[in-house]
């Protein structure tokens, strides 16, 4: 059985150049915050480093508003000018998926974490014992997998969705809807906000119009809940648990795909 692609997800140049051998694709840019994707001069960048790797590249996009749109234009025109084969961008808003339809063909979509819904709580590993097991079957399930939700995505061309392994577990049956999985390692997305800490400056939100603190470059939080013995890391607007352990017959579960993260996101 051959051995899932394996990739590395990093938001910084630096981050690519100390990338370990091994990866045959680079995700590169940003996924919670439209502040955070790179300029057309660091996307280059990227796409040439990859591309002298022999590495394939996928773009990496957050939920945007209408300046992230014009945002993620620009960069879309650098991408498919780069004429790089099988680029991919990931896509965590349904508006950037109507766009790339429309407006850039060439690339292909990739449904991103925030859109492929499922259980993420860190709480929920002590809920499931009290379930029966259908109960607990929801909870290692995908949305994505339900036939109409795969039909509405195929038809805007995706035929790969990105997933977390949440602490509960994955088991999702992406053969049987038509689709391709990836999977990210080791930090599952919880949750997230457009009300970011590290951008608030005493008087207001700034992620709303812009964000020129830029704490979340700095800093990762670690939180605690006595609701759950799980760790919480929170960078910038987003939440995540450390999870290390993928689950096994990935190839069965239509998993041809590991994306590795050496930070958090």
């Amino acid at each position: 059985m051959p051995k899932p692609e394996k990739a590395i997800y990093t938001t910084s140049l630096a981050g690519l150049r100390k990338a370990g051998p091994g990866y045959t694709r680079a995700y590169f840019g940003a996924e919670f915050c439209q502040w955070r994707l790179p300029g057309r001069a660091g996307l280059a960048g990227a796409i040439a480093l990859a591309e002298g790797r022999g590495m394939s590249f996928t773009l990496v996009t957050p939920w945007v508003t209408d300046e992230g749109i014009r945002r993620l234009k620009a960069l879309f025109r650098v991408l498919t000018g780069a004429g790089m084969k099988e680029a991919e961008v990931v896509v965590n808003d349904y508006g950037v998926l109507t766009l790339l339809r429309e407006e850039f063909p060439g690339l292909a979509p990739v449904l991103g974490r925030l859109l492929v819904k499922r259980k993420c709580c860190p709480r929920i590993p002590g809920m499931l014992e009290g379930l029966p097991d259908a109960g607990r079957e929801i909870y290692l399930h995908a949305g994505m997998e339900d036939p109409v939700a795969a039909g509405l995505i195929r038809g805007f061309g995706v035929k790969r969705v990105d997933m977390d392994v949440p602490l509960q577990g994955l088991a999702p049956d992406l053969k049987s809807a038509g689709l391709r999985g990836s999977v990210y390692t080791p930090y599952a997305y919880v949750t997230t906000t457009r009300h970011c800490p590290a951008s608030f400056d005493g008087t207001g939100w700034q992620a709303f119009e812009g964000c020129r603190l830029k704490g979340c470059l700095k800093n990762v939080l670690s939180l605690t809940n006595p609701a759950h013995e799980a760790r919480l890391l929170m960078r910038g607007n987003t939440q995540f648990v450390e999870n290390r352990e993928l689950p096994e017959g990935l190839a069965a579960m239509g998993i041809d795909r590991i994306v590795y993260m050496e930070d958090v996101p």
